[in-house]
């Protein structure tokens, strides 16, 4: 039985055609589920790091699966705008820094 990927999840697997070190140590995919029960293909990366203070923790990048070649082939320079429909949530209420953490 092949295998299938779940809603909402996905998997790292250690970069094997790495070309240099700006390249993710992990690749992946994952596949998310929207409200409308519509799925969304998803690439993956991730670079391992370490630092004194937090120890060993992976960074990730998430991209819409495709997106990078998307762009590319249209020769867009910069990620496009969204418009305020394109956005499915609006937030009703302050959530500035300044209203949670007043200065002294």
């Amino acid at each position: 039985m092949p295998y299938e990927q779940r809603p909402n999840s996905g998997q790292l697997f250690k970069n094997r055609d790495r070309k240099n070190d700006k390249a993710p140590n992990l690749k992946g995919a994952g596949l998310l589920e929207l409200e409308d029960g519509s799925l969304v293909e998803l690439d993956i990366g991730g670079w391992t790091r370490e630092s004194e203070k937090a120890g060993k923790w992976i960074s990730l990048s998430i991209k819409l699966k495709g997106a990078a070649r998307q762009s590319a082939a249209n020769g867009a320079s910069q990620p496009q705008q969204a418009a305020d429909d394109d956005i499915p949530f609006i937030v009703e209420h302050d959530v500035s820094f300044e209203r949670h953490f007043p200065r002294a």
